[in-house]
């Protein structure tokens, strides 16, 4: 029985995902060296995870933690080129999970894990600057819109996991588990734009619904009105001038634009 060297390639594949057994014919004497291969592949896996996950390791102890990757490798193998990609589910898959979903500070700590990583490894841009933003004649400022750095990301937590995460990083005892929000709160994680280590903090509640419309698109204006909401409206315009300096002095903005104007 022969086959081409790509049908081999994809069975191989299936043996390796799918624990297919359709290779074995084409092997030498049935191929008795094959189950070294067969939890190798997602042992591996699980290593790789290990590396994206230190705080969640901390928190949850060897034995879970090992245990919870299993369970989620085997819901979310790896469908991708690079294994980058394995974890981002996870943080959704712990809420909802039937187990895991009972701790729900387990998904607060993967979602805040994620958001770092996904600042760490972005890619780059060149950032706009206070310059450009003196620039801007006033009456392009109700219609601008904003494109942000590709490092920027959020997370919308139920519980503070920033001091717990902190710990793990150092490799010291925390001081307690992580504390849970009245409310959700919104994160922010970028890179920064001179020394490269990741930056992270958590935002207001109208900095974050700002932030958030402002990633889609929406005008300055819109921006204001949202913010009005949430402070005296006389103050809004000067609240929101103010995030856009904090977003501008963070490195968080590469491109400002108002539709049919230039300047």
């Amino acid at each position: 029985m022969s086959a081409s060297l790509a049908d081999l390639q994809s069975m191989f594949q299936d043996r390796l995902l799918r624990a297919d057994d359709a290779i074995d014919p084409h092997l030498a004497n049935g191929g008795p060296f094959m189950k070294a291969y067969d939890h190798a592949y997602r042992a591996r896996l699980i290593e790789i995870l290990t590396e994206d996950f230190e705080g969640l390791h901390l928190l949850l102890g060897d034995e879970q933690f090992f245990k919870m990757l299993g369970e989620y490798v085997d819901a979310h193998p790896s469908t991708t080129r690079s294994v980058r990609w394995l974890g981002r589910y996870l943080p959704d898959w712990l809420k909802n999970s039937e187990n895991w979903g009972k701790h729900p500070e387990l998904a607060s700590m993967a979602a805040f894990e994620w958001m770092l990583g996904l600042a760490f490894d972005a890619a780059d841009a060149r950032l706009v600057g206070v310059e450009t933003m003196t620039r801007v004649p006033p009456e392009a400022w109700p219609m601008l819109t904003f494109t942000f750095h590709p490092s920027l990301h959020t997370a919308t937590l139920d519980f503070d996991v920033s001091a717990f995460y902190r710990a793990a990083k150092a490799g010291v005892d925390p001081d307690g588990p992580p504390i849970p929000y009245d409310a959700t709160v919104t994160w922010a994680a970028w890179r920064h734009p001179e020394d490269l280590i990741v930056m992270y903090r958590f935002m207001e509640k109208d900095e974050a619904m700002a932030l958030d419309a402002a990633q889609k698109g929406i005008t300055f204006d819109g921006i204001c009105e949202i913010v009005a909401g949430h402070t005296d409206a006389d103050e809004a315009a000067v609240r929101a001038a103010g995030l856009m300096k904090g977003w501008v002095d963070s490195g968080w903005l590469i491109g400002i634009d108002a539709e049919g104007m230039s300047w």
